[in-house]
C-alpha cells in the first residue's frame, strides 16, 4: 500500500491534476487522505515488522518470544543473519518514508515524494530477500528467480497498492460533482489504466517463471497445499482481471466520453469505484494467501498426496503419439491466446472459432493420451525419505525375511512357503518390470496392500522409513540380479542401478554419489585375494582412464586384508550390498562401469569367456558412458 499511494502520487495524480486547474480543491481533500493512508499503512509496516523479528527471533533460539529480547537473541539476528541485515534495511527504509511524508505534508514540495516513491519500491522489493528466491544458488536459470520475485513484488504494489488511492480519488470526484472534478478523474482513471495493463503483464511473466521455481509441476500444483492455495490465487488473480477489463471495456469509454452529459460520467464515476473497491477487496485474500503460502515449504520440496484415481505415464505412449501431444499442447496454447485476445477486441465470430478450435484440440488430445492413463494413487508422486544407499539396504534386508518371505520366497521369485495356497501368485521380484513402476505406487502397495487383495498391508507393522527400507532391499536385490545378466557391451537402454555407499580411501573420506558426480566408475569386486596382478595393471593406467574422466574403486568382499593398489576400505554392510551384484562364478572378480546415474551399463568377470577388459576397451567404453545424460533430480519428499 505504501508503495501503491507513491505511485498513484507520482504517476496519476499529479498529472492528472496539472492539466486541470479547476479542482485544486479536489487534490488538497485527496491529499489528505493520502497523507493519512500512508501514515497508517506506515505504523502498521513497523508493528508487523517488529513482530516479524521478535517470532522468528524465537523460532530460532527456541526460547518464547516473552524471552527473546533479555537473552539478546535480536542482536545476533540482526547482526549474524541475511534476515537481519534486510530487516535492518527495511528499518532504514521506514524511517526514509516517514520523514518523505512529513517534509511533503509540511512544505509541498514534491523531490521528497519521488523520494518516497523510490524508497517504498526498494521497500517492498527487499521482502524477495527474506524468501526463495534468494536462496537460489544453481545457475544460470535460479538467477532469473529472484529478479522475477522482486519484479513480482513491485508490480503487486504498484497495482494493487494504487487500487485504493484511485478509489478514494474517484469517491472525492464523485463527491464534488463538478466537471472539473470529472476530467480530473478521466485523466487519473486513464493513466491508472495503462499502469494496471502494465503490471498485470509483469505479473503474468513473473507469476509463471515463480510457479515453475517453487511448484513447476502438476504433482505438487493440485497434490500439495502450497500448489492448491497457488492456484486459489492465480483464480483470484484472474477474477481481478475479470473487473478490470470490464472497466476498461464498458466504464471508462463512458467515462471519457467528452461529448456525454456531466450526469452520465458521474455515473460512470460511481460504477468505476465501485469495481475498483471489488478489485482492492479481491487483492486483499490474494495478499492473505501469499501470507499463508509463504510460510509453507514450496509444493516441489514437499511430498505430493496425489488427488485422481488415475494419472498420465508417457511411458505407456508410443514416442509418435507423444510428438502428437506436444502438437495438441501447442495448438491449445495458440487457441485460447486467440480466444482471450478476440474477447478483449471484441471479435466474436473469431472467439467462436477459437473455442470450437478447443473442443477439437481437446478431443485430438484425450484420445491420444488414452493409453497413458492408468491407475494411480495418493503416494504415485512420492520419493523415499530414505535414500538408495547401503545402510538402507542393510536395515531392510532383514525386514525382507520377516515380512515377505512367507510369499515372495527367499530370493523374491514369488515362491514362498504361503505361495502355493494364495489364490494369486505372488509378484516375482526379481524381474526388471519392477523398475518400470513409480516407487510412490510400491510404497503404497508396500503400506495398504495390494490392488487384488492378496498382499496385506504393513503400515500399521512398520513405519514409514523402515518400508522404504524394505523397498531399497527389493530394489537392489533385483538390481543385482539383472546386473548378472548385463554384458560386456556399454548399453544405453534401461539399466539397473548400484546404491551409494561411503568409503575411505587413504585417509579421506568419500562416497559413490559424490565421484559420480565428476565422470563414470569402474567398480571392481572380488572375493578372496586382492587380484593383484589385474590392481597394478589398472594402477598404472589411471592417468589415462582419468583423462576420459573413470575412476576406479576396488572393492574386498571376504576377509583378506585390502593392502592392495585402488582397494577402498568399506563397513561390512557395503560388503554385503555389494556381494548382490556379483555371483560365486564370477571366477572370484566382477568389475562394473557404472553411468553418472550409477547405473550398471556393462560387466565383466574373470571366468567369463574375454576375461576382463583392457586399458583401451575401458578407455572407449568410458567415453561411451559419459554421454548418457544425468537424471533430473526429484524434488518430490524432500520437506524442509
Amino acid at each position: 500500500m505504501l508503495e501503491g499511494v507513491f505511485v498513484f502520487w507520482v504517476l496519476i495524480a499529479w498529472p492528472a491534476f496539472r492539466r486541470v486547474d479547476a479542482a485544486q480543491g479536489l487534490r488538497s481533500r485527496l491529499d489528505r487522505r493520502l497523507f493519512a493512508l500512508a501514515w497508517w499503512c506506515l505504523v502498521v509496516a513497523f508493528v508487523t515488522g517488529g513482530a516479524w523479528l521478535f517470532i522468528l527471533g524465537s523460532q530460532m533460539s527456541g526460547m518464547p518470544i516473552s524471552a527473546v529480547l533479555p537473552a539478546g537473541v535480536l542482536g545476533i539476528v540482526l547482526t549474524q543473519t541475511h534476515f537481519g541485515e534486510a530487516w535492518l534495511i527495511r528499518l532504514a527504509l521506514a524511517l526514509i518514508l516517514a520523514g518523505c511524508l512529513a517534509v511533503q505534508r509540511f512544505t509541498r514540495i514534491q523531490l521528497p515524494t519521488v523520494i518516497g516513491a523510490l524508497a517504498a519500491a526498494v521497500f517492498v522489493a527487499s521482502l524477495a530477500w527474506a524468501g526463495h528466491g534468494a536462496a537460489a544458488e544453481e545457475v544460470p536459470f535460479d538467477a532469473i528467480h529472484l529478479p522475477a520475485d522482486i519484479l513480482h513484488l513491485l508490480a503487486t504494489g504498484a497495482w494493487l497498492g494504487a487500487l485504493l488511492p484511485l478509489g478514494l480519488l474517484l469517491a472525492e470526484a464523485r463527491r464534488e460533482g463538478s466537471a472539473g472534478a470529472v476530467t480530473a478523474a478521466q485523466a487519473a482513471t486513464l493513466r491508472f489504466s495503462t499502469l494496471g495493463l502494465t503490471c498485470v503483464g509483469t505479473l503474468l511473466v513473473t507469476g509463471i517463471v515463480n510457479t515453475w521455481f517453487l511448484a513447476g509441476t502438476v504433482p505438487a500444483l493440485i497434490g500439495t497445499l502450497y500448489g492448491q492455495l497457488l492456484l486459489v490465487k492465480v483464480a483470484l488473480f484472474l477474477a481481478m482481471i475479470a473487473v478490470a477489463s470490464r472497466n476498461r471495456r464498458q466504464f471508462i469509454p463512458r467515462l471519457t466520453d467528452i461529448a456525454g452529459k456531466t450526469a452520465d460520467r458521474l455515473l460512470a464515476v460511481v460504477h468505476l469505484r465501485r469495481n475498483v473497491l471489488t478489485e482492492a477487496g479481491i487483492g486483499v485474500f490474494v495478499l492473505a494467501i501469499v501470507g499463508v503460502i509463504g510460510i509453507l515449504p514450496p509444493g516441489l520440496h514437499t511430498e505430493p498426496s496425489w488427488p485422481l484415481p488415475f494419472r498420465l505415464d508417457f511411458g505407456e505412449i508410443a514416442p509418435r503419439i507423444q510428438a502428437v501431444l506436444w502438437v495438441v499442447v501447442f495448438a491449445f496454447a495458440v487457441c485460447i491466446v486467440v480466444a482471450m485476445i478476440t474477447a478483449w477486441l471484441r471479435r466474436p465470430r473469431i472467439v467462436a472459432v477459437s473455442v470450437a478450435g478447443l473442443i477439437v484440440v481437446v478431443v485430438i488430445g484425450c484420445v491420444a493420451a488414452w493409453p497413458g492413463i492408468v491407475r494411480a494413487y495418493p503416494t504415485s508422486y512420492y520419493a523415499s525419505t530414505q535414500p538408495y544407499s547401503a545402510p538402507s539396504v542393510a536395515r531392510g534386508a532383514p525386514l525382507y525375511v520377516a515380512n515377505c518371505t512367507p510369499c515372495h520366497g527367499a530370493d523374491g521369485r514369488g515362491d514362498g512357503p504361503l505361495a502355493a495356497s494364495l489364490p494369486t501368485r505372488p509378484a516375482d521380484l526379481t524381474e526388471s518390470h519392477l523398475f518400470a513402476h513409480k516407487i510412490g505406487d510400491i510404497f503404497w502397495w508396500v503400506s495398504n496392500g495390494s490392488d487384488n487383495h492378496v498382499m496385506p498391508g504393513f503400515a500399521g507393522k512398520l513405519t514409514s522409513d523402515q518400508r522404504w527400507d524394505l523397498i531399497n532391499f527389493v530394489f537392489a536385490r533385483t538390481a543385482g540380479i539383472i546386473a548378472d545378466q548385463a554384458t560386456s557391451h556399454v548399453t544405453t537402454a534401461s539399466a539397473p542401478p548400484l546404491p551409494d555407499f561411503a568409503f575411505e580411501q587413504n585417509g579421506a573420506q568419500n562416497t559413490l554419489s559424490q565421484t559420480l558426480k565428476s565422470g563414470p566408475v569402474l567398480i571392481v569386486l572380488y572375493a578372496a585375494r586382492a587380484p593383484r596382478a589385474r590392481l597394478d595393471r589398472l594402477a598404472g593406467s589411471v592417468p589415462r582412464l582419468a583423462g576420459a574422466g573413470l575412476h576406479i574403486i576396488a572393492v574386498r568382499l571376504g576377509s583378506s586384508p585390502a593392502k592392495a593398489p585402488l582397494v577402498v576400505d568399506v563397513s561390512d554392510d557395503v560388503r554385503t550390498m555389494l556381494d548382490l551384484f556379483r555371483t560365486s562364478s564370477d571366477g572370484g572378480e566382477t568389475e562394473l562401469m557404472l553411468d553418472r546415474n550409477g547405473s550398471v551399463r556393462a560387466r565383466w568377470t574373470a571366468s567369463r569367456n574375454g576375461g576382463l577388459a583392457d586399458t583401451a576397451t575401458l578407455l572407449s567404453d568410458a567415453v561411451l558412458v559419459a554421454r548418457i545424460p544425468v537424471a533430473a533430480a526429484n524434488h518430490a519428499g524432500h520437506a524442509h
